[in-house]
């Protein structure tokens, strides 16, 4: 009996690797198929949102779930709900849903998921994990009072970290950080929200989620039409064939499995193949930065950080400095002790507008277009 070679080994190796692999593509596939999406307006499992639907119906709210051959929100339509969505918006589609927004419709995104987390950080907002012992949620704001909420049972596992100051924090957990917030996009505006028990079937049950979730609802201004966005659960009753043919290879068991296919093949080639030489760089002519960029580029981060207040205690220092270099006074002295020095030397100065100056540059919570000012009068005062 003829023994195998190394090239028989490595062929039956790589068969059974690739049986082996679509097998798992199947099986995974097929348990898939059992198992709605969470927060679906179809599904009637304890976590779709079937019994949102048809809460939502008892209100004589309209509502609508429409699919087309491409992504886009009905024009009826007030208040869109992304919930939990599973499949991630394209560059397109995030594109399209927040020009929406900004033409003055509102978005409620609700959830967790990966899909869900790209989305807030494209409207500059985190999420960050709460310790067990502090996920219960408490009211933030009178705003959610229609109806009134007499109790409120809902957790939140994860809370909202946001890199914006233009926001209304709704709901909080026990440590007081955000969980659900509102802030303005355009014309229209943003609800996002880590908590998703009171929009499911099984938590719709439970006493003071469906005042919850119409309070939620309640903050969109004359809400006539609610649109329930399955395109990201998957569902695209007109799209199928586009998607069949386009991404067939990505996902079906057989088309991966082909994929596999002719990425053991290339690797095979490879391996038989022979070695490539080094790669040769490519001359290019080695062009330094001028000082500006580097100024630039530091004032930039600087601004994208948030050091307004380290900015104001730089001029506030600064301001000290020159106004007491000429007497030699002591910059580092409390401000109204180094008032009192500077203006025994000085008989003509305001000490007043000093003291509201050195005052306003000791601030700690301002915006940008504030801090510009402040700086601006504390420079020409400098000057004076």
């Amino acid at each position: 009996m003829r023994r195998l070679s190394r090239d028989g080994w490595l062929a039956i190796g790589l068969f059974l690797l690739l049986a082996l692999f679509t097998t798992i593509s199947v099986v995974q596939q097929a348990e898939a198929s059992l198992t709605d999406p969470p927060l679906a307006s179809y599904s009637t499992q304890p976590q779709g949102s079937r019994a949102l639907w048809l809460y939502l119906e008892s209100q004589q709210l309209t509502l609508t779930d429409s699919a087309g051959s491409s992504f886009g929100v009905p024009s009826s339509v007030d208040l869109a709900l992304v919930l939990e969505p599973t499949v991630a918006f394209t560059p397109g589609e995030w594109a399209t849903l927040r020009g929406w927004v900004e033409e003055g419709g509102t978005l409620l995104l609700a959830g967790t998921t990966p899909a869900t987390t790209s989305l807030a950080q494209e409207l500059d907002v985190g999420y960050g994990l709460v310790p067990s012992a502090d996920t219960a949620v408490s009211n933030q704001t009178p705003l959610l009072n229609a109806p009134a909420l007499n109790e409120m049972a809902a957790n939140a596992v994860y809370f909202l970290r946001p890199q914006r100051d233009d926001f209304v924090t709704l709901l909080a957990n026990r440590v007081g950080n955000p969980v659900a917030i509102v802030f303005a996009e355009g014309d229209g505006r943003v609800i996002l929200t880590t908590v998703t028990e009171p929009f499911s079937n099984e938590g719709l049950q439970t006493n003071g989620n469906p005042e919850l979730v119409l309070n939620l609802l309640n903050t969109t201004p004359n809400l006539r039409g609610i649109w329930f966005d399955e395109w990201h659960h998957g569902v695209r009753p007109e799209a199928d064939a586009t998607l069949a043919s386009n991404n067939w290879l990505q996902r079906t068991p057989g088309g991966r499995a082909l994929l596999l296919a002719l990425a053991i093949v290339f690797v095979g080639l490879l391996l038989r193949g022979r070695h490539f030489g080094r790669p040769v760089p490519l001359q290019k002519d080695i062009v330094r930065r001028a000082p500006l960029e580097y100024i630039t580029g530091i004032a930039n981060l600087s601004r994208r950080a948030g050091h307004r207040t380290a900015v104001l205690q730089h001029y506030h220092d600064r301001l000290k400095r020159d106004l007491g270099a000429r007497y030699r006074l002591n910059p580092s002295l409390p401000d109204e002790e180094f008032i009192n020095q500077l203006a025994t030397y000085q008989p003509n100065l305001d000490t007043d507008a000093l003291r509201q100056t050195l005052r306003r540059l000791s601030q700690t919570n301002v915006s940008e277009s504030e801090m510009v000012q402040i700086v601006r009068e504390a420079t020409l005062f400098g000057k004076q």
